[in-house]
């Protein structure tokens, strides 16, 4: 059977937490405001999670823009 064509499920790999659009903080599903940027609007389709514990210091917080510590997601649909 083919799966050209089709896109494949996207599942968050956290249950019960849902992704910001805005900035990909992950936070748990009964958060209102994103602690990071303020904006309410958050998904349940995201993927990949990245954790920052010094974004000062990490290449990969630089290279995402993200300025402070956290968990983030790499793609939010």
């Amino acid at each position: 059977m083919s799966t050209r064509g089709r896109r494949p499920v996207r599942r968050s790999p956290l249950p019960g937490y849902k992704a910001c659009r805005n900035c990909k903080a992950v936070v748990p599903e009964e958060t209102e405001k994103c602690p990071v940027c303020g904006s309410t609007d958050f998904s349940k389709d995201w993927m990949g999670l990245i954790i920052v514990l010094k974004p000062e210091e990490s290449c990969i917080a630089s290279k995402l823009g993200i300025k402070k510590e956290g968990m983030y997601a790499i793609d939010v649909l």
